[in-house]
């Protein structure tokens, strides 16, 4: 059943073509037409999926708009050419943005739950990301790798569930989309330093936190 809070009718690619136009130029994070469209597309399929997955939870279109554009604000601390695993990927935030964006970045979706799992081949495909896919494991079971740069947005208990982080290089970057940079980085630092923190345009306490491999 369709979340309560999201629309009836599923929002097209144009309308969120549109609402990506509007928000980009308020938060000024720049997309360039193609990015614009292929994230455009993308939010339309997840739009329409999440009437039987329950993919996003209570957000409006203008609130996927955003979600899309944060995800990709933080594209430019990924290195070119840079092998990435976004875990716990649910919907698609950031890693399927960040694809979109950067066809340079190979990217591996770590998802566990089988019907969201399948959203996001599905969307990589729709979208022709070839360098983009997904495995169904845990974080604790990922043996692939290793990756360079590792996202996270919104994983409960990250800090536990990462461990010493394996599958990353031992220089390796962790982006995590958080609203409390200082006190994650009080949970990971064993494994991890706080090198950066990029606040995200708009927000008043969200911001993407840039950590290194210890």
């Amino acid at each position: 059943m369709r979340d309560a809070a999201a629309p009836a009718v599923p929002v097209t690619a144009e309308e969120f073509a549109k609402l990506l136009t509007r928000a980009s130029s308020k938060l000024s994070i720049p997309l360039s037409p193609s990015g614009r469209a292929s994230l455009a597309r993308f939010l339309a399929e997840l739009d329409l999926w999440r009437g039987k997955v329950n993919l996003t939870g209570r957000l409006s279109a203008e609130d996927l708009a955003i979600h899309a554009l944060e995800s990709v604000a933080a594209a430019s601390l990924i290195a070119r050419g840079a092998r990435v695993v976004d875990i716990g990927s649910g919907g698609g935030f950031p890693a399927i943005p960040i694809a979109a964006v950067r066809p340079d970045v190979a990217m591996t979706m770590v998802e566990p739950r089988r019907r969201k799992a399948a959203f996001l081949r599905h969307a990589a495909r729709t979208l022709g990301l070839e360098s983009a896919r997904v495995i169904e494991v845990t974080v604790e079971s990922i043996s692939a790798g290793p990756f360079s740069v590792a996202t996270s947005r919104a994983l409960g208990e990250l800090a536990g569930r990462l461990g010493r982080a394996p599958f990353l290089e031992p220089d390796g970057l962790l982006l995590a989309w958080t609203s409390d940079p200082d006190g994650l980085a009080a949970g990971l630092s064993g494994a991890f330093r706080l090198e950066s923190v990029l606040p995200l345009p708009g927000a008043e306490r969200r911001a993407v936190a840039a950590f290194r491999r210890v």
